[in-house]
């Protein structure tokens, strides 16, 4: 009776699978590169959004395959955050809310205040301060921020 049983190779008892020692670290990095990736990501797309206006004005002339190129990854890099939240669904959720759903909201409630943040940020181009007040002004951060939640929700209810 000294002797304690020993489990089966390769057994784990049930429940195992679901339980996670590293959540909190996944949380915090997955977190980080929300938080980094989405800026990134709206300065792409909201420069190539505002580039497209030359096509109208100059035509052929315009830097078409530039514009559509930064929308392109703009995108790209959104839909990376997005699927992030198959790996930590808080990541995309806080990222949503920082990058997305409180500057549309701050924009709605505060639009002057909100252009002269803008154009009193450090280290951006003129024209970047431009876009980025149309990218404000379009709405775009508030439906990008809902999506980005939106998707870290569904995610939550997938896992359970």
């Amino acid at each position: 009776m000294g002797e304690r049983f020993v489990s089966p190779a390769g057994w784990t008892p049930p429940g195992a699978q679901f339980s996670s020692k590293a959540t909190i670290s996944r949380t915090v990095g997955a977190t980080l590169v929300g938080l980094v990736v989405t800026p990134v990501a709206i300065a792409l797309a909201a420069l190539g959004a505002a580039d497209t206006k030359r096509w109208v004005i100059l035509g052929n002339l315009a830097d078409r395959w530039g514009s559509a190129l930064q929308i392109l990854v703009g995108a790209t890099l959104f839909l990376v955050v997005a699927a992030m939240a198959a790996y930590s669904p808080a990541s995309t959720m806080i990222a949503g809310l920082v990058w997305g759903v409180i500057p549309g909201l701050i924009y709605l409630i505060f639009p002057d205040d909100s252009f002269r943040t803008i154009g009193e940020l450090p280290l951006l181009s003129d024209e970047m301060h431009i876009a980025l007040y149309e990218w404000l002004a379009t709405g775009f951060p508030l439906i990008v921020g809902m999506v980005l939640i939106g998707a870290g929700v569904a995610a939550t209810f997938r896992r359970r």
